[in-house]
């Protein structure tokens, strides 16, 4: 498996989920930020598949992803983005392991679950990018109020004969 690097920039398409790229290319952060993005998000990563030690490929693929560089890649996707990514589909990334599990498919050990997750991660994220489109776009559209209907208290109206006003002899006689 091994990785390629481009070395041109590619121009974003046109399609939804993309402004919200540009824009936060527009915002690219600064080293320190940089450094501390990819320190949470290996923090994360070893946390929740118990690796203690990263291989240089993953390392390397990860700065790929982060540069824009790895090959099929549209656009760089920042360390923050791919942890809130993994954070967001942790639920999707767990049943698709119980899944691989049930089907047989086995991984040789955590890093290789991993490779496999960050995969799936990566084909999301024109996904993720029109869900946070949605949830900013709900977050500034003004509030509807409530309807705000009245409760009329009434007191239902007993059209019915009470019992002792019906005569049995009378409806016999009328048979």
């Amino acid at each position: 498996m091994g990785l390629e690097v481009v070395s041109e920039v590619v121009s974003m398409p046109k399609q939804p989920g993309f402004s919200k790229a540009n824009s936060m290319l527009k915002k690219l952060p600064t080293k320190k930020k940089t450094k501390n993005d990819k320190k949470e998000l290996l923090s994360y990563l070893s946390g929740v598949y118990s690796i203690t030690y990263f291989n240089k490929v993953f390392v390397f693929k990860l700065e790929y992803i982060h540069e824009g560089t790895l090959q099929n890649l549209q656009l760089p996707i920042p360390y923050s983005v791919l942890l809130d990514m993994f954070r967001y589909y942790k639920n999707d990334l767990e049943k698709q392991r119980v899944y691989n599990k049930k089907i047989g498919k086995k991984f040789s050990n955590q890093q290789g679950i991993l490779d496999y997750d960050l995969a799936i991660i990566l084909s999301k994220h024109s996904d993720y990018l029109i869900v946070l489109e949605d949830e900013k776009a709900r977050a500034t559209e003004p509030t509807k109020p409530q309807s705000t209907a009245k409760l009329v208290n009434y007191t239902p109206v007993n059209n019915a004969v009470s019992n002792d006003e019906i005569n049995i002899d009378e409806m016999l006689e009328d048979w």
